[in-house]
């Protein structure tokens, strides 16, 4: 297997022009790991969830090398988040480009409650909503909870070489 490069991270990124948020750009791309879609990038269990220092190291690569573009903002709240973008690239595979897609346009709680979710039940998790419950109570509660329930059943739907697991 071929070591993760910044040119995979600005590939998935350019497959949808910008990612929002480096929560949600680690999610995405745990998410394709997870789908038998992604370049190779390991994750482990981290406050949010899975999370790669090896694509946070390969991110910070591509944005020296000029293959990713970062743009700092402020939100609303005060606080900063990162814009990431990269020049247009076809993957010319359509899960992965449509697993690309609705991750990019979740909302990043959503996304990351249901990518955890998906993470945990990869590693063995028997229950794996209720551990996230359990993990993330301030987060994986009512409308929170359903609306991922509902995006990785979406998720799931999408035919990937290693299908999504039955959580």
């Amino acid at each position: 297997m071929n070591t993760p490069t910044a040119k995979d991270v600005a590939d998935i990124i350019g497959s949808v022009g910008d990612i929002v948020g480096k929560t949600k750009l680690q999610k995405t791309v745990a998410l394709l790991e997870l789908a038998g879609l992604g370049p190779g990038f390991s994750f482990s269990y981290y406050l949010y969830g899975p999370y790669s220092e090896q694509l946070a190291t390969a991110v910070d690569r591509g944005v020296l090398l000029g293959l990713i573009r970062e743009e700092e903002r402020v939100a609303t709240w005060g606080g900063k988040y990162s814009v990431f973008k990269a020049d247009h690239a076809d993957l010319q595979n359509a899960p992965k480009e449509e697993l690309i897609r609705k991750a990019s346009r979740a909302d990043s709680i959503v996304l990351e409650l249901a990518v955890t979710a998906a993470f945990l039940a990869a590693n063995n998790e028997q229950s794996a909503w209720d551990k996230l419950m359990e993990l993330k109570p301030d987060k994986a509660f009512g409308e929170n909870l359903g609306r991922a329930k509902t995006l990785y059943e979406e998720l799931r739907a999408i035919q990937t070489p290693t299908p999504l697991p039955n959580i």
